[in-house]
């Protein structure tokens, strides 16, 4: 099994090193490491270089998560490609225990997801609810439809025909390639025995959340109205999503409830506007 490990970073050199060393534990060599760098300094890439010579370091697009993905897909080697967080780290026996799922499709047609434990236990891939929220566990007999993201095996099959949405700063990208792979007739295996870890890093926190909010509206208006082509739903899900969002920022801001609510929309609006 020929697979590439991608771990999209921003300003934290000491996680980097420590992913890295991680996936150099595995008990199945992996193909190559890949960092993308959308550091606002030089640390890591100092970091990586002087202590992973071995890796490939790129300097990232610095607009985003989804963009930073990409761009570390196009020095990717391997027929399957795993992303993680440069605050998650690989466990010894994960890519060992998916091999087998993996030698089942030698078409590269299914996205193979595992589990993380993170420090609130462990993590499942969960349905979105009718708002986008992933709160829907699944039933024996579901279909999977969603990922978890630093625990999915993608086949580099894929992102010969997709890649992840470049309009997402952060948040919800794993919901969005899941959606849009279904769509194009890929499936998704499940297999909670594969377990890695994600304790999240403090840093960079700051940047990334006024963009969850947002990403959730976006994506999920596009699932509902390209993926599964339903206009109607995706036009009555906006409007149920502003009156929670509403809400929501009413219980928690009291006045300025409003203008956070239509800040978020505006700013989901705008990511809809640019692939409408």
């Amino acid at each position: 099994m020929k697979v590439s490990v991608c771990i999209p970073t921003r300003n934290r050199p000491d996680d980097v090193l420590a992913c890295i060393e991680s996936v150099r534990q595995s008990s199945v060599p992996v193909t190559d490491i890949i960092v993308s760098d959308d550091s606002t300094d030089d640390r890591t890439r100092l970091a990586v270089q002087t202590h992973a010579p071995d890796v490939t370091y790129l300097e990232g697009p610095r607009r985003g998560l989804g963009p930073n993905r990409n761009h570390a897909i196009t020095a990717a080697r391997g027929d399957w490609i795993l992303f993680l967080d440069d605050d998650a780290r690989l466990t010894a026996d994960f890519l060992a225990l998916l091999e087998p799922a993996a030698a089942a499709d030698p078409a590269g047609r299914t996205i193979i997801s595992g589990i993380e434990r993170n420090a609130h236990g462990l993590v499942y891939p969960n349905d979105q609810s009718f708002l986008g929220f992933q709160s829907r566990a699944y039933r024996a007999d579901d279909t999977i439809r969603t990922i978890v993201m630093n625990a999915a095996l993608f086949p580099r099959t894929l992102f010969n025909q997709l890649r992840f949405d470049p309009n997402l700063v952060y948040g919800y990208d794993e919901i969005d390639i899941a959606a849009r792979a279904l769509a194009m007739g890929y499936a998704i295996t499940l297999c909670p025995q594969a377990i890695n870890l994600h304790y999240s890093s403090p840093l960079n926190r700051d940047f990334n959340a006024p963009h969850i909010d947002a990403a959730r509206i976006y994506v999920t208006y596009r699932k509902y109205r390209w993926s599964q082509r339903r206009p109607g739903k995706a036009a009555v899900f906006l409007g149920a999503s502003f009156l929670h969002s509403l809400a929501h920022h009413l219980s928690k801001a009291d006045s300025r409830g409003l203008r956070a609510a239509l800040n978020t929309h505006v700013a989901a609006w705008r990511l809809i506007r640019r692939v409408a």
